[in-house]
């Protein structure tokens, strides 16, 4: 129930965001990741990944929405079944700034503006540990100094609960601190791209094992396919998940189960 309600708050805010928009954009995209690992499956798991996103900014601030649908190969699969598992995995971030919203310019160090920002995540998966991950947080995020495109750097306080189908139990994790970045840079004939996020040990797990410090680093280049006012983008990118949903990569039951590095194939179109 609380996974609808949050799909319905997420909706709600995206559409109040979009009614005062100034400028948004959506596109659709596809990704390809070969070798990603999942916590207790000893093979590297093939994914195709289809994602929607909306970015909208008004005069306060900006909204930012993405779903993905994720389909595994066999090697990760559904409860009870031989197929492939599938998942879904989405968030809604809010951020506003605080020159907007006190009027006067705020900075901080090299930053030329500061945002206070929220954010919702929530997602679900059918296999038989049937994650179903809800998470919120609370920070700030600075804006970086860059001639083109944007580069932000946050720190949040990150609050997460999730289910365990193997115990049979919810679990509520402890409130812990996040780093998090963001970039899309224009750079030659393309943009450079991506996320880093650092999620601080969280508690005990449904296992009852202490998890450990998650980093997750996405970085992608994706070509303007047709010149640079094209809609249509393609490219690389690399993804590094160590500590996978804070799983304990040095003692886990499976070696290297929490931990991948993975190329990336995209392809991404604007609407």
């Amino acid at each position: 129930m609380k996974f609808k309600i949050a799909l319905l708050s997420i909706a709600s805010a995206l559409s109040i965001g979009a009614q005062a928009a100034d400028w948004s954009d959506n596109s659709v995209g596809y990704r390809y990741a070969p070798s990603q690992s999942e916590p207790g499956v000893s093979d590297k798991v093939k994914k195709n990944i289809l994602t929607f996103t909306h970015v909208s900014g008004d005069k306060m601030g900006m909204n930012f929405f993405t779903i993905d649908l994720l389909k595994s190969n066999s090697v990760d699969p559904s409860n009870g079944g031989a197929s492939g598992a599938q998942e879904w995995y989405g968030f809604y971030k809010r951020s506003m700034s605080l020159t907007a919203l006190t009027g006067e310019k705020t900075t901080f160090g090299f930053a030329k503006d500061i945002s206070v920002t929220g954010r919702i995540d929530a997602g679900a998966k059918n296999t038989e540990f049937a994650p179903a991950p809800f998470k919120t947080r609370l920070g700030l995020s600075a804006a970086m100094p860059v001639s083109a495109g944007f580069w932000d750097f946050g720190i949040d306080l990150y609050k997460e609960s999730n289910h365990n189908g193997i115990t049979k139990k919810s679990v509520d994790f402890d409130t812990v601190p996040a780093l998090t970045s963001a970039w899309a840079i224009p750079i030659g004939p393309g943009t450079l791209g991506g996320f880093l996020d650092v999620v601080a040990p969280k508690g005990k797990d449904g296992f009852g094992d202490k998890t450990k410090t998650e980093t997750l680093l996405r970085a992608t280049y994706l070509f303007d396919v047709g010149g640079a006012k094209s809609q249509l983008k393609a490219g690389l990118g690399v993804e590094y998940w160590n500590n996978k949903f804070g799983c304990n990569n040095a003692t886990s039951g499976v070696k290297n189960s929490c931990k991948a590095t993975t190329p990336l194939l995209l392809v991404e179109y604007h609407l």
